[in-house]
C-alpha cells in the first residue's frame, strides 16, 4: 500500500509539472509558440553562427501555419500527458485503498510516465535536428532534465 502511494506521489509530481506548463501554453500560447518558431526557423543560429547555419539552412521551417500546427501538436501531446498522469496517480491511490486492481493502476501510470518521458525525448531529438544546442542550451538542458525525471519515475514504477 505504501509503495502505491509513493508511486502516486511521483506520478502526480510529473502531472503537476505538466499541468503548469500546459496551462501556460493554453493561456499564453504566443510565449512558447514564438520560442518554438525561433528554434525551427533557426533564427539565433543564423545570427550567431552564420557559417554553420548555411550548412543546415535547408531544415528551416518558415511557414507560420506549419509552425502553429507544430505548436498545437506539441500542446495537445502535453495536455494528453497531463490528463494521463493524473489518471494514473488517482488510480494508484485507489489501488492503495483496494478499490481498483494494482496492475491496472501501475500499468496506467507506466504508460502515462512513458508518454511524459517520450515527449521530452522527442523535443531533444527534434531540437537536435534544428541544432538547438547551438543557441538554446537552456531548452536542451531543461528537456534532458525532464526526460530523466520521467525515466526515474518509470524505474520506480517498474521495480
Amino acid at each position: 500500500m505504501i509503495l502505491l502511494l509513493v508511486e502516486a506521489a511521483l506520478v502526480a509530481g510529473l502531472g503537476t509539472w505538466m499541468v503548469v506548463a500546459v496551462a501556460d501554453n493554453w493561456r499564453h500560447p504566443r510565449m512558447n509558440e514564438e520560442a518554438v518558431a525561433m528554434v525551427v526557423r533557426l533564427d539565433l543560429m543564423a545570427q550567431e553562427y552564420p557559417e554553420d547555419y548555411r550548412l543546415i539552412a535547408h531544415r528551416r521551417i518558415d511557414d507560420p501555419v506549419s509552425i502553429r500546427r507544430l505548436f498545437h501538436a506539441m500542446r495537445a501531446a502535453e495536455t494528453l500527458a497531463a490528463v494521463a498522469l493524473f489518471a494514473g496517480a488517482i488510480l494508484l491511490v485507489l489501488a492503495a485503498g483496494g478499490a481498483v486492481p494494482a496492475p491496472l493502476a501501475t500499468g496506467t501510470a507506466i504508460v502515462a510516465s512513458a508518454f511524459f518521458t517520450l515527449i521530452w525525448g522527442g523535443f531533444i531529438i527534434g531540437g537536435n535536428y534544428f541544432a538547438y544546442w547551438y543557441c538554446h542550451q537552456w531548452a536542451q538542458s531543461n528537456h534532458f532534465m525532464l526526460m530523466f525525471w520521467g525515466f526515474f519515475v518509470l524505474i520506480v514504477l517498474m521495480i
